[in-house]
């Protein structure tokens, strides 16, 4: 199993086209509609024998030939009642090299975290290390998809190696995606059972394990057990509620291959094909909202976590990663002297500059920069041991929102450009021009602190020293990250942990440089230093991932 390459999205979709329409024009039909189609088109009724009508398998396979040959003999094929919604996710092309990748995540081994928020989705997936080269994902699919491999890292969890691997993509385009994913996976439901190719051999069983979220029929069809039905032993139907758990003797893995183990429910063993569900842990809004769409189209269950937790979480998943290397034999490698640069800072010259994790690490200070901003005290390692301690609705969203209505820029990239080129002193009112050079040294202030944001943009908005759009988009980013790191700034002193703040979250990741530039610079004149992550916007999905490990862990720790 190779690497996986892109593909010429429009080739394949007009060649598939026809195909797929004709494979899914049944797929949302029960019994007595199939029988009613049957009829319409004066077919014979098959009979199976003692009195027992015909299946779905069966009548679908007979409508099936129908439409092929009458499409054969250049006839137009009968209307048959496919949902509006069914033909809206038909004309969403999705280009086949990103639901190559979906359905291979899906079947991948080993562990996985995700991110589902409401513009991108985050997957954190940890592979055995013995067998991870035979998962490698494109750097790019579909339109928006991406794989992260500058933040790819190994971890050993219970004496079992991992590659942790990190892809993301368009939360709207992976919703069109599942749902394509499940208007063909339909076809199977119809049809005879798969066949399960590489069981693992007497697994126990686990209790039933009830989804938080209510099945939904979001793609017009009902999988078996969606309907809150009990779902038989070696039923591989939609929407299976009982899960099972694969507890392995030493012979038994040698049977399951060389990457077989005692593995919890959140992984497949390697076999995610033919398990009937797959559990993920996930966080977010989407987590919640499209649970019954990965229920229905991709047999997987979702164990939800908390969004603030799984932040925390992925903050102490790479804590924990980097002490237990810290305490390793240091092998002179690439992979050693990539994981220093992990944590760092900016500094005066704007350029970034690695920085060392605390040996005293609790209590430490978390702001999460999104649309909005939440700030955490996080006490210690244990689960649940955070609070929050305050935020600000002045986030991402209100930069992209003033910038919209104040500038030309009508994208989060466009408004960063603008803010790129902008001196933000043209548009703010600072402490120097109040009080000048002197009054500031006797008031024991910096010059360049900022008194009044927009204090200047009325001043003289037409003369030769007025504000350009590039300024005032540089004002508003000013604006927005002082609110953060004063607040910051305030609750890290009352915690004595001026030297503990770490800055995460979608605003401050790698594109935005120019935000953790304003933020170090104003940190550091308050006497502070401002930490950033190069996991930054990916902590939810580790977070997520770290409650995945949880249950291995508790499983080894049992046995």
């Amino acid at each position: 199993m190779g690497q996986l390459h892109s593909e010429d999205c429009r080739d394949d979709d007009h060649r598939d086209s026809a195909k797929f329409d004709l494979e899914t024009s049944y797929a949302d039909k029960d019994l007595a509609e199939l029988q009613r189609l049957v009829s319409e088109r004066g077919l014979a009724m098959p009979q199976c024998g003692a009195g027992l009508g015909p299946s779905r398998t069966v009548l679908t396979t007979l409508l099936l030939a129908y439409d092929a040959g009458v499409s054969a003999a250049g006839g137009a094929l009968p209307s048959h009642g496919t949902t509006e919604q069914d033909r809206q996710v038909r004309r969403h092309k999705i280009c086949p090299s990103a639901l190559k990748v979906l359905q291979r995540i899906r079947d991948s081994p080993g562990h996985m975290g995700v991110d589902i928020g409401g513009t991108l989705v985050k997957m954190a997936i940890a592979l055995p290390a013995a067998i991870a080269s035979e998962y490698n994902f494109p750097p790019k699919f579909g339109q928006s998809g991406r794989t992260h491999n500058h933040l790819e890292f190994d971890i050993c969890v219970s004496g079992v190696p991992f590659v942790v691997r990190f892809v993301s993509g368009s939360t709207y385009q992976m919703e069109k995606a599942v749902q394509q994913l499940g208007l063909r996976r339909n076809r199977s439901w119809a049809g005879p059972q798969p066949v399960m190719l590489c069981e693992m051999p007497n697994p126990p069983k686990r209790g039933p394990w009830t989804s938080p979220c209510p099945a939904s029929p979001k793609l017009g069809y009902s999988p078996p057990g969606s309907d809150g039905s009990p779902v038989e032993d070696g039923d591989t139907g939609g929407s299976a509620s009982r899960v099972t758990q694969a507890a392995t003797s030493d012979s038994e893995s040698e049977d399951a291959g060389k990457f077989g183990r005692n593995w919890s429910d959140f992984s497949d063993a390697g076999f995610a094909c033919s398990r009937p569900v797959r559990r993920i842990a996930a966080a977010g809004g989407g987590a919640c909202k499209f649970a019954p769409l990965f229920r229905d189209a991709l047999r997987v269950e979702i164990e939800q976590v908390k969004e603030l937790a799984a932040v925390v979480d992925g903050l102490l998943l790479l804590a924990n990663y980097h002490h237990e290397e810290k305490d390793k034999p240091q092998v002179a490698s690439s992979v050693d002297m990539r994981q220093d640069a992990d944590l760092f800072t900016i500094g005066a010259d704007g350029q970034p500059k690695q920085l060392p994790w605390p040996e005293q690490l609790f209590p430490l200070i978390l702001v999460n920069m999104g649309s909005g901003v939440s700030i955490l005290r996080v006490d210690s390692p244990r689960v649940n041991d955070y609070v929050r301690v305050g935020g600000t609705a002045c986030g991402g969203g209100t930069f992209l929102g003033l910038a919209r209505a104040l500038t030309s820029a009508e994208t989060f990239e466009e408004a960063l450009g603008l803010a790129q080129k902008g001196d933000a002193s043209k548009a703010d009112k600072l402490v120097r021009d109040i009080y000048g050079e002197e009054g500031c040294g006797s008031l024991g202030l910096a010059g360049n602190l900022t008194a009044s944001n927009f204090g200047k943009f009325g001043e003289n908005p037409n003369g030769e020293d007025g504000c350009s759009e590039q300024d005032v988009a540089r004002s508003l980013l000013q604006m927005v990250t002082q609110q953060s790191v004063l607040l910051a700034t305030a609750f890290a002193k009352f915690e004595n942990c001026l030297d503990r703040v770490f800055f995460v979250g979608g605003f401050v990741d790698e594109p935005n440089h120019i935000a953790r530039s304003a933020i170090a610079a104003n940190f550091r004149n308050l006497g502070g230093c401002a930490y950033f992550l190069r996991h930054s916007d990916f902590l939810g999905a580790l977070g997520s991932l770290r409650c995945a490990f949880q249950e291995l862990e508790e499983f080894a720790e049992a046995k």
